[in-house]
């Protein structure tokens, strides 16, 4: 336990001149310590709001933890925009903490969320000092998982940007600029998001269109690449140019809970130097996206052991950062994962766990799968011949989302919640199991393979997974989406043919959860997740430019010929 000192708005130079700011906690003596380095575009005031870990905590460990405001950012001057690249600043940051007089010149770093982001591109630059990352709540590229897709974030990209744009405005009125009105509209998007959501045609939304606004909301909201993207391997971060280890550290409700797995397995398989493919931790919780760490999500508690605290994740992080930056020898696992409904955690070598077996749960029914009160089961054995299930689109009356993976920064709430106002409807086709009577564990990546039709150019398939308790509850666990004319990737896209069978894959991302005795698995299909994602207007125009929409002909096949089915990774039983 050290004494701590903190240093307040302590500056760095860039290399093209600008200033930006950091604060500093460290150890009130004259030594020198490693340093824990965190940037952030969100105000360097906040991290110590984080259960992951705490400057203080991290300070009284015997490390320097210096949080800096990225560039254009609070207390830091120059430009900002939304997704700026960050690297050459973070390299000039990570080469300036190596060099202050009480650094020993070893340097990690850490960051959750859009601080994530910021470390793989530090990483990706190489400095020197950089010995080890811990990227948390993270994409493992430059886009999000469900933007790989096709779709867009759509309600967490306006009220993120609703809650980034203050600071924007701020700038402006400092240049001398009158934010009056941007200031107004700002307050009504953030108060009521719903009237920026459902805004139609959304490219003439009025909320963000001002000068030094409207820049950032369109690089965040627009379903155009960019520029960094311009091919398939450029979707993901070049693990081979990353040469440190990795602490990734996600929860199984998060945004980027496919991305964190992503990340961990790619570097496992891909990273620099052999010291980086050997050093790769990984920490999955049941938690949503954010610095907060409950012991519960959604509607669910997990227990004590769950939250912050009882989970020992902090503890986790400065094992980490004392095996790679002090060189201490001290047991970290390569991977440690909450199992649900066991509400416990478990060790691992490897993501999946090596147990794990592939099994294929196919959908089955008499045609009339729609609600949950349908005939739509899920079983071991494959289809014979059996009829389609069919369902109507309509984007004027969307599916409203209910939980899932959302940002809590506007108007949705995370994690799994009870999905029976959304299964009553005739758009939502429900394939559920046999009560179970055994105990089935599902660890590792759950997918899709769905045969469909549509009778539009473009729609979306979007897919849930849902434990069923016996009470009648239904919560949702997983889900997926796949934009039709992305079928065949991000940077392959092609209309789809009205009555043509497609094979349409829908990642579901992993998890690890115990289906208990009794209880039912459930899946949940529809073509629309509003406001989570864009409503897919059937058009195959460009996002933002309908102002309404065209009903979509749905078909969802499970014959013979055209076996729908999820792929699960199963636990051996005992």
């Amino acid at each position: 336990m050290h004494s701590i000192r903190f240093d307040h708005d302590v500056p760095m130079q860039t290399r093209d001149g600008v200033t930006l700011r950091a604060d500093v906690c460290r150890p009130d003596d004259d030594e020198r310590h490693p340093v824990i380095l965190a940037r952030t575009p969100n105000s360097k005031q906040r991290p110590g709001e984080s259960d992951f870990l705490s400057p203080v905590a991290a300070a009284r460990a015997g490390y320097a933890f210096v949080v800096q405001d990225t560039r254009g950012r609070f207390r830091s001057d120059g430009a900002y925009r939304p997704s700026m690249p960050e690297g050459d600043d973070s390299y000039d940051a990570v080469e300036w903490a190596a060099q202050q007089p009480w650094s020993d010149g070893s340097v990690g770093m850490f960051g959750l969320s859009y601080g994530a982001r910021i470390q793989w591109q530090a990483a990706l630059t190489r400095p020197p000092s950089l010995k080890a990352i811990a990227p948390g709540i993270g994409s493992a590229g430059n886009l999000s998982d469900f933007r790989r897709q096709g779709v867009l974030d759509f309600e967490q990209s306006v009220s993120w940007f609703s809650l980034m744009a203050p600071d924007m405005a701020n700038r402006l009125e400092r240049g001398g600029r009158d934010v009056t009105d941007i200031r107004k509209w700002l307050s009504r998007a953030i108060a009521n998001p719903d009237e920026v959501l459902h805004h139609l045609p959304f490219k003439s939304v009025p909320h963000f269109d001002f000068d030094g606004i409207r820049e950032g909301f369109l690089a965040v909201s627009s379903d155009k690449l960019p520029a960094s993207v311009s091919s398939e391997a450029d979707l993901l971060w070049d693990f081979s140019r990353v040469e440190v280890p990795c602490l990734h550290a996600g929860g199984w409700f998060d945004i980027f809970a496919g991305s964190t797995v992503e990340a961990y397995q790619g570097m496992r398989a891909r990273g620099g130097t052999s010291r980086a493919r050997e050093g790769q931790h990984m920490i999955m919780g049941p938690w949503v996206h954010s610095r907060q760490l409950p012991p519960n999500a959604g509607a669910l508690m997990f227990g004590p052991t769950a939250g912050g605290p009882g989970s020992l994740i902090e503890a986790q992080h400065l094992a980490f950062f004392d095996r790679y930056l002090r060189g201490e020898d001290v047991e970290v696992p390569a991977v440690r994962y909450f199992v649900i409904g066991l509400n416990r955690w478990r060790n691992a070598d490897q993501w999946p766990p090596a147990e794990a077996e592939v099994r294929r749960l196919y959908l089955h029914s008499r045609g009339n799968a729609q609600t949950a009160s349908g005939d739509g089961t899920l079983g071991w054995e494959a289809p014979a011949n059996e009829p389609a299930d069919r369902y109507r689109y309509d984007p004027s009356d969307p599916v409203p989302s209910a939980g899932g993976r959302s940002l809590p920064t506007g108007s949705l709430a995370p994690g799994p919640v009870d999905q029976g106002a959304v299964e009553h409807r005739s758009d939502v086709l429900c394939f559920t199991s046999e009560a179970l009577d055994q105990e089935l564990e599902v660890t590792g990546p759950v997918a899709l393979v769905l045969h469909a039709t549509t009778s539009a150019p473009d729609t979306d398939f979007v897919a849930k997974l849902v434990d069923v308790h016996p009470n009648g509850r239904a919560y949702n666990l997983l889900e997926g989406v796949v934009r039709a004319r992305y079928r065949d990737g991000l940077l392959a896209p092609q209309p789809a043919k009205p009555g043509e069978v497609m094979e349409l894959q829908i990642d579901l991302a992993s998890i690890s959860v115990v289906f208990r005795k009794g209880h039912r698995l459930r899946l949940q299909l529809a073509s629309s997740n509003f406001p989570r994602i864009d409503r897919n207007m059937n058009t195959g125009n460009p996002f933002g430019e309908d102002s309404a929409g065209v009903v979509a002909e749905q078909t969802v096949l499970h014959d013979a010929q055209h076996p729908s089915h999820l792929m699960l990774a199963v636990m051996p039983t005992g």
